[in-house]
């Protein structure tokens, strides 16, 4: 794979560690039963991760696995990607999830700074209203692609993308110069969090965050003075109550 996503410069250290894991699990069949020749479905788990300044660690950017995976596959057939032109679903779901953790990697470096690759991956959700595979449009449930760019870019979930920074650039990569002052800084973006769960509730990108950040979280509060997250504790019980046992285990 030649494509090239962005045409900023990375030093080694910087480059985001990301795997694209895909499980086929069937082949497709038309209405009468009958299967359909190279049509497939299944699952495409990704994970993204960052370097954390300065250290030999990496903080977990996305970890999501998409349900809505059915795609045509030829053998030896080659895929292109060219921007606002019609392509394979293949292609486009490849292409929207490489523009995506492009953007939440520019959100964790600067202040909402994901906006030139989050509206990339709009723009293929978009181009794609008209395929008929699953995962691009509104209608097809509220845990698909076109809401997890839809809801990111929605202003409702500013706190979220303020979090992006916050949590990872003054948090994480401040740790190693002062522990307390990075590790107040992770916790009280977190504390953020709630201004969305009391509109949005069941928030889709409540869930993405947490199955992305939970076992990065509760690593980080073993560490922590318990005045420290006395306070963050209830809410993230609340935000993520099917986990609570798991941040009572370090509430003291």
């Amino acid at each position: 794979n030649n494509t090239r996503w962005t045409d900023e410069v990375y030093q080694e250290y910087e480059r985001i560690e990301c795997g694209f894991f895909i499980n086929l699990t069937e082949q497709e069949k038309d209405n009468a039963g009958q299967i359909v020749a190279d049509r497939y479905k299944g699952t495409l788990t990704i994970n993204a991760r960052r370097p954390v300044y300065n250290t030999s660690f990496f903080s977990t950017l996305f970890n999501y696995q998409d349900n809505d995976f059915s795609i045509q596959y030829i053998p030896f057939q080659q895929f292109y990607y060219s921007e606002n032109t019609s392509m394979s679903n293949l292609t486009a779901i490849i292409a929207f999830y490489c523009y995506y953790i492009i953007a939440l990697d520019h959100e964790s470096f600067s202040p909402e700074g994901g906006d030139k690759y989050m509206t990339k991956a709009e723009n293929i959700v978009n181009t794609s209203q008209n395929m008929s595979d699953r995962g691009w449009k509104a209608s097809e449930g509220n845990n698909n692609r076109y809401w997890l760019v839809n809801d990111y870019l929605n202003p409702a979930f500013k706190p979220l993308r303020e979090l992006m920074y916050n949590y990872h650039r003054l948090g994480f990569d401040m740790m190693q110069q002062n522990i307390e002052s990075g590790r107040n800084q992770i916790i009280e973006s977190l504390k953020t969090l709630e201004k969305i769960w009391t509109q949005r509730p069941n928030a889709f990108l409540l869930q993405v965050f947490f199955s992305t950040k939970r076992n990065e979280i509760i690593a980080m509060l073993k560490d922590t003075p318990v005045n420290a997250k006395a306070d963050l504790i209830p809410i993230l019980k609340k935000i993520d109550p099917a986990q609570g046992s798991k941040y009572d285990a370090v509430a003291n």
